[in-house]
Protein backbone atom coordinates (compact mmCIF):
# COMPACT_ATOMS: atom_id res chain seq x y z
CA UNK A 1 0.00 0.00 0.00
CA UNK A 2 1.37 3.58 -0.62
CA UNK A 3 1.04 5.31 2.66
CA UNK A 4 1.98 8.36 1.46
CA UNK A 5 -1.23 8.41 -0.92
CA UNK A 6 -3.27 7.73 1.68
CA UNK A 7 -2.12 10.41 3.77
CA UNK A 8 -2.55 12.72 1.01
CA UNK A 9 -5.68 11.70 -0.36
CA UNK A 10 -7.04 12.10 3.30
CA UNK A 11 -5.17 15.50 3.75
CA UNK A 12 -7.34 16.92 0.52
CA UNK A 13 -10.55 15.55 2.40
CA UNK A 14 -10.08 17.11 5.23
CA UNK A 15 -9.04 20.41 3.28
CA UNK A 16 -12.74 20.26 1.18
CA UNK A 17 -14.00 20.52 4.92
CA UNK A 18 -12.36 23.25 5.83
CA UNK A 19 -13.42 24.43 2.70
CA UNK A 20 -16.91 24.15 2.97
CA UNK A 21 -16.81 25.56 6.47
CA UNK A 22 -15.57 29.09 4.95
CA UNK A 23 -18.24 31.29 5.99
CA UNK A 24 -19.41 29.27 9.76
CA UNK A 25 -17.72 30.17 12.94
CA UNK A 26 -16.48 26.71 13.86
CA UNK A 27 -13.69 24.47 15.91
CA UNK A 28 -14.38 21.38 15.56
CA UNK A 29 -16.21 19.44 12.51
CA UNK A 30 -17.20 16.00 11.61
CA UNK A 31 -17.66 14.20 7.75
CA UNK A 32 -19.15 10.79 7.64
CA UNK A 33 -18.82 9.60 4.35
CA UNK A 34 -20.20 6.11 3.42
CA UNK A 35 -19.00 4.24 0.44
CA UNK A 36 -20.48 0.64 -0.33
CA UNK A 37 -21.24 -0.51 -3.91
CA UNK A 38 -22.85 2.22 -6.14
CA UNK A 39 -24.25 4.13 -2.67
CA UNK A 40 -22.32 6.93 -1.61
CA UNK A 41 -23.76 9.26 1.25
CA UNK A 42 -21.90 12.20 2.30
CA UNK A 43 -22.82 14.73 5.24
CA UNK A 44 -21.46 16.87 7.75
CA UNK A 45 -21.35 17.85 11.43
CA UNK A 46 -19.56 20.59 13.32
CA UNK A 47 -19.36 22.97 16.67
CA UNK A 48 -18.60 26.09 17.46
CA UNK A 49 -16.16 26.91 20.55
CA UNK A 50 -18.94 26.86 23.01
CA UNK A 51 -19.97 23.73 21.57
CA UNK A 52 -23.04 24.12 19.92
CA UNK A 53 -24.03 22.70 17.25
CA UNK A 54 -23.72 24.67 13.49
CA UNK A 55 -26.99 23.87 10.90
CA UNK A 56 -27.43 23.69 7.88
CA UNK A 57 -23.73 23.20 6.66
CA UNK A 58 -23.02 22.86 3.04
CA UNK A 59 -22.06 19.01 2.38
CA UNK A 60 -18.17 18.83 0.59
CA UNK A 61 -17.60 17.83 -2.53
CA UNK A 62 -15.39 14.31 -1.29
CA UNK A 63 -16.71 11.27 -3.03
CA UNK A 64 -14.47 10.74 -6.06
CA UNK A 65 -11.53 11.23 -3.15
CA UNK A 66 -13.36 8.59 -0.96
CA UNK A 67 -13.55 6.57 -3.67
CA UNK A 68 -9.68 6.74 -4.78
CA UNK A 69 -9.12 6.04 -1.00
CA UNK A 70 -10.74 3.43 -0.41
CA UNK A 71 -8.64 2.16 -3.71
CA UNK A 72 -5.85 3.16 -2.14
CA UNK A 73 -6.30 1.09 1.47
CA UNK A 74 -8.07 -1.79 -0.23
CA UNK A 75 -5.92 -4.82 0.39
CA UNK A 76 -5.90 -8.25 -0.98
CA UNK A 77 -7.55 -9.82 1.93
CA UNK A 78 -8.78 -7.67 4.38
CA UNK A 79 -11.12 -5.45 1.16
CA UNK A 80 -11.57 -1.86 1.69
CA UNK A 81 -13.45 0.57 4.53
CA UNK A 82 -17.28 1.14 3.92
CA UNK A 83 -17.15 4.41 5.73
CA UNK A 84 -14.88 6.62 7.07
CA UNK A 85 -15.76 9.39 10.42
CA UNK A 86 -12.90 12.41 9.69
CA UNK A 87 -12.90 15.19 12.51
CA UNK A 88 -11.62 18.34 11.86
CA UNK A 89 -10.64 20.83 14.22
CA UNK A 90 -10.05 24.74 12.96
CA UNK A 91 -6.84 24.71 13.27
CA UNK A 92 -6.23 22.03 10.38
CA UNK A 93 -5.55 19.06 12.52
CA UNK A 94 -7.33 15.65 12.03
CA UNK A 95 -8.35 12.42 12.89
CA UNK A 96 -9.79 9.48 10.11
CA UNK A 97 -11.96 6.18 11.50
CA UNK A 98 -12.58 4.01 9.32
CA UNK A 99 -15.05 1.21 9.93
CA UNK A 100 -14.95 -1.91 7.31
CA UNK A 101 -16.16 -4.37 9.82
CA UNK A 102 -19.82 -3.09 10.38
CA UNK A 103 -22.67 -2.47 8.64
CA UNK A 104 -23.04 1.21 7.40
CA UNK A 105 -26.63 3.34 8.41
CA UNK A 106 -27.53 6.50 7.30
CA UNK A 107 -28.45 8.30 10.23
CA UNK A 108 -25.52 11.03 11.98
CA UNK A 109 -27.45 10.34 15.30
CA UNK A 110 -27.07 6.36 15.47
CA UNK A 111 -24.44 3.88 13.95
CA UNK A 112 -26.84 1.13 14.40
CA UNK A 113 -29.80 2.07 11.96
CA UNK A 114 -31.30 3.77 9.23
CA UNK A 115 -33.26 6.65 9.48
CA UNK A 116 -35.58 5.40 6.68
CA UNK A 117 -35.39 8.77 4.56
CA UNK A 118 -32.52 7.81 2.54
CA UNK A 119 -31.04 5.04 0.79
CA UNK A 120 -28.56 2.64 2.63
CA UNK A 121 -26.73 -0.34 1.19
CA UNK A 122 -28.14 -3.17 0.88
CA UNK A 123 -26.93 -7.12 0.83
CA UNK A 124 -26.66 -6.38 -3.27
CA UNK A 125 -24.64 -3.34 -2.45
CA UNK A 126 -22.52 -5.53 0.21
CA UNK A 127 -21.82 -8.47 -2.86
CA UNK A 128 -20.96 -5.88 -5.22
CA UNK A 129 -18.67 -4.24 -3.26
CA UNK A 130 -16.85 -7.95 -2.21
CA UNK A 131 -16.47 -8.18 -5.68
CA UNK A 132 -14.66 -5.05 -6.36
CA UNK A 133 -12.46 -5.38 -3.03
CA UNK A 134 -12.63 -8.97 -2.03
CA UNK A 135 -11.69 -10.71 1.32
CA UNK A 136 -10.29 -13.48 2.55
CA UNK A 137 -12.95 -16.09 4.16
CA UNK A 138 -11.04 -15.07 7.84
CA UNK A 139 -11.39 -11.02 7.16
CA UNK A 140 -15.50 -11.32 5.95
CA UNK A 141 -17.48 -10.56 9.02
CA UNK A 142 -20.28 -12.98 9.76
CA UNK A 143 -23.06 -10.79 8.25
CA UNK A 144 -21.84 -9.82 4.85
CA UNK A 145 -23.68 -11.48 2.37
CA UNK A 146 -23.34 -15.01 1.12
CA UNK A 147 -22.61 -15.68 -2.78
CA UNK A 148 -19.66 -13.84 -3.33
CA UNK A 149 -16.07 -15.64 -4.19
CA UNK A 150 -13.55 -14.82 -0.95
CA UNK A 151 -9.71 -13.62 -2.08
CA UNK A 152 -8.11 -16.53 -3.39
CA UNK A 153 -5.10 -17.57 -0.85
CA UNK A 154 -1.78 -16.63 -2.55
CA UNK A 155 0.79 -18.64 -0.80
CA UNK A 156 0.51 -22.89 -2.21
CA UNK A 157 1.10 -25.91 0.26
CA UNK A 158 3.87 -27.91 0.01
CA UNK A 159 2.39 -30.26 -2.67
CA UNK A 160 1.24 -27.48 -4.89
CA UNK A 161 -2.11 -26.83 -3.80
CA UNK A 162 -3.88 -23.98 -2.52
CA UNK A 163 -3.47 -23.49 1.33
CA UNK A 164 -6.60 -23.55 3.17
CA UNK A 165 -7.98 -19.95 4.89
CA UNK A 166 -6.56 -19.67 7.97
CA UNK A 167 -8.79 -19.49 11.01
CA UNK A 168 -9.32 -16.12 12.04
CA UNK A 169 -7.36 -15.14 15.75
CA UNK A 170 -9.76 -12.75 17.10
CA UNK A 171 -13.02 -14.40 18.09
CA UNK A 172 -16.41 -12.40 17.79
CA UNK A 173 -16.96 -10.10 21.34
CA UNK A 174 -19.64 -11.94 24.00
CA UNK A 175 -21.40 -10.69 26.79
CA UNK A 176 -20.04 -11.86 30.39
CA UNK A 177 -23.00 -14.17 32.20
CA UNK A 178 -23.22 -10.86 34.50
CA UNK A 179 -24.43 -8.67 31.32
CA UNK A 180 -26.47 -11.40 29.40
CA UNK A 181 -29.34 -9.19 29.58
CA UNK A 182 -27.96 -6.89 26.89
CA UNK A 183 -28.29 -9.97 24.17
CA UNK A 184 -30.04 -8.50 21.36
CA UNK A 185 -30.72 -4.69 23.26
CA UNK A 186 -30.28 -2.18 20.66
CA UNK A 187 -27.12 -1.20 19.74
CA UNK A 188 -25.03 -3.35 22.14
CA UNK A 189 -24.70 -5.71 19.15
CA UNK A 190 -22.64 -3.19 17.38
CA UNK A 191 -20.96 -2.54 20.36
CA UNK A 192 -19.82 -6.43 20.60
CA UNK A 193 -18.88 -6.24 17.01
CA UNK A 194 -16.78 -2.83 17.36
CA UNK A 195 -14.72 -4.23 20.06
CA UNK A 196 -13.77 -6.81 18.08
CA UNK A 197 -12.82 -5.13 15.47
CA UNK A 198 -10.57 -2.77 18.10
CA UNK A 199 -9.21 -5.67 19.82
CA UNK A 200 -8.19 -6.98 16.31
CA UNK A 201 -6.78 -3.42 15.43
CA UNK A 202 -4.63 -3.71 18.75
CA UNK A 203 -1.04 -4.92 19.46
CA UNK A 204 -2.80 -8.20 21.27
CA UNK A 205 -0.05 -10.66 22.08
CA UNK A 206 -1.02 -14.22 23.74
CA UNK A 207 0.56 -12.94 27.23
CA UNK A 208 -1.60 -10.97 29.46
CA UNK A 209 1.28 -9.45 31.34
CA UNK A 210 3.07 -7.45 28.54
CA UNK A 211 2.13 -7.24 24.78
CA UNK A 212 4.04 -5.80 21.87
CA UNK A 213 3.21 -2.55 21.21
CA UNK A 214 2.61 -1.08 17.56
CA UNK A 215 6.67 -0.12 16.50
CA UNK A 216 9.55 -2.30 17.44
CA UNK A 217 10.97 0.13 20.18
CA UNK A 218 8.10 1.26 21.47
CA UNK A 219 7.26 0.44 25.33
CA UNK A 220 5.77 -3.26 25.85
CA UNK A 221 1.96 -2.52 26.77
CA UNK A 222 0.46 -4.49 29.78
CA UNK A 223 -3.12 -5.88 29.33
CA UNK A 224 -4.55 -3.17 31.39
CA UNK A 225 -3.09 -0.66 28.81
CA UNK A 226 -4.39 -2.81 25.33
CA UNK A 227 -8.12 -2.84 27.17
CA UNK A 228 -8.22 1.23 27.42
CA UNK A 229 -6.82 1.27 24.26
CA UNK A 230 -9.60 -1.14 22.91
CA UNK A 231 -12.35 0.99 25.05
CA UNK A 232 -11.01 4.30 24.11
CA UNK A 233 -11.29 3.13 20.35
CA UNK A 234 -14.68 1.21 20.71
CA UNK A 235 -16.22 5.07 21.96
CA UNK A 236 -14.43 6.89 19.56
CA UNK A 237 -16.23 4.66 16.85
CA UNK A 238 -19.60 4.21 18.22
CA UNK A 239 -20.10 7.24 20.50
CA UNK A 240 -18.38 10.20 20.69
CA UNK A 241 -18.72 11.03 16.55
CA UNK A 242 -22.68 11.00 16.76
CA UNK A 243 -25.84 12.63 18.62
CA UNK A 244 -25.85 11.85 22.36
CA UNK A 245 -28.92 9.99 21.17
CA UNK A 246 -26.58 7.28 21.10
CA UNK A 247 -25.02 7.29 24.49
CA UNK A 248 -28.44 7.92 25.95
CA UNK A 249 -29.93 4.97 24.00
CA UNK A 250 -27.22 2.23 24.70
CA UNK A 251 -28.06 3.28 28.53
CA UNK A 252 -31.43 2.85 28.51
CA UNK A 253 -31.41 -0.19 27.36
CA UNK A 254 -28.99 -1.52 29.83
CA UNK A 255 -30.95 0.21 32.62
CA UNK A 256 -33.90 -1.83 30.97
CA UNK A 257 -31.76 -4.74 30.92
CA UNK A 258 -30.67 -4.41 34.69
CA UNK A 259 -27.54 -3.95 33.75
CA UNK A 260 -27.07 -0.35 34.88
CA UNK A 261 -29.14 2.03 37.51
CA UNK A 262 -30.99 4.84 36.72
CA UNK A 263 -29.01 8.40 36.53
CA UNK A 264 -31.27 11.22 37.74
CA UNK A 265 -32.50 13.59 35.48
CA UNK A 266 -31.39 12.04 32.24
CA UNK A 267 -34.67 12.49 30.55
CA UNK A 268 -33.61 16.91 30.24
CA UNK A 269 -30.33 16.08 28.17
CA UNK A 270 -31.73 17.03 24.27
CA UNK A 271 -30.99 13.67 22.62
CA UNK A 272 -30.49 16.07 19.37
CA UNK A 273 -26.94 17.64 21.00
CA UNK A 274 -23.66 16.03 20.12
CA UNK A 275 -21.88 14.66 22.27
CA UNK A 276 -19.64 17.44 23.07
CA UNK A 277 -22.09 19.81 23.04
CA UNK A 278 -24.70 17.53 25.62
CA UNK A 279 -21.79 17.84 27.81
CA UNK A 280 -21.49 21.56 28.04
CA UNK A 281 -25.40 21.84 28.19
CA UNK A 282 -26.07 18.79 31.06
CA UNK A 283 -22.73 18.93 32.94
CA UNK A 284 -23.66 16.77 35.47
CA UNK A 285 -25.98 14.42 33.55
CA UNK A 286 -24.15 13.36 30.78
CA UNK A 287 -20.86 12.67 32.53
CA UNK A 288 -22.39 10.26 34.55
CA UNK A 289 -24.38 8.61 31.67
CA UNK A 290 -20.73 8.65 29.84
CA UNK A 291 -18.70 6.49 32.58
CA UNK A 292 -21.59 3.80 33.75
CA UNK A 293 -21.57 3.27 30.03
CA UNK A 294 -17.88 3.09 29.70
CA UNK A 295 -18.11 0.80 32.65
CA UNK A 296 -20.03 -1.87 30.37
CA UNK A 297 -17.81 -2.01 27.89
CA UNK A 298 -15.03 -2.18 30.20
CA UNK A 299 -16.23 -5.40 31.08
CA UNK A 300 -16.87 -6.86 27.68
CA UNK A 301 -12.95 -5.81 26.84
CA UNK A 302 -11.86 -7.58 29.40
CA UNK A 303 -13.91 -10.50 28.75
CA UNK A 304 -12.76 -10.23 25.17
CA UNK A 305 -9.66 -10.26 25.98
CA UNK A 306 -9.33 -12.85 28.14
CA UNK A 307 -11.31 -14.94 25.26
CA UNK A 308 -8.72 -13.75 22.68
CA UNK A 309 -5.39 -14.11 25.01
CA UNK A 310 -6.22 -17.70 26.19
Amino acid sequence: MDVARQQDLQNQIAARVAESMADVDWAEATLFLLQVGDVSRTWVDALDAAGSAKQDLATPDVAALGTQLREAMADPERGTWFSLVLTLSSDGSFTARFNGERRVFDDAASPFEATGDDVVPSDADYAADLERFPRAEKYRPEWLPEGVTPAAPTAPTASGSPAAPAATTTPAAILPASLAGLADRWGWPGVLASIAQQTAASPVASSPEATPADESDAPELTLGHVALRVRDAVVLDVIAPHRVATLLRLHAEAVDAGVLPAVDAVESVDPELGLEEARVASPEVVPAVEAAVAGVIDAIVAEHLRAVLT
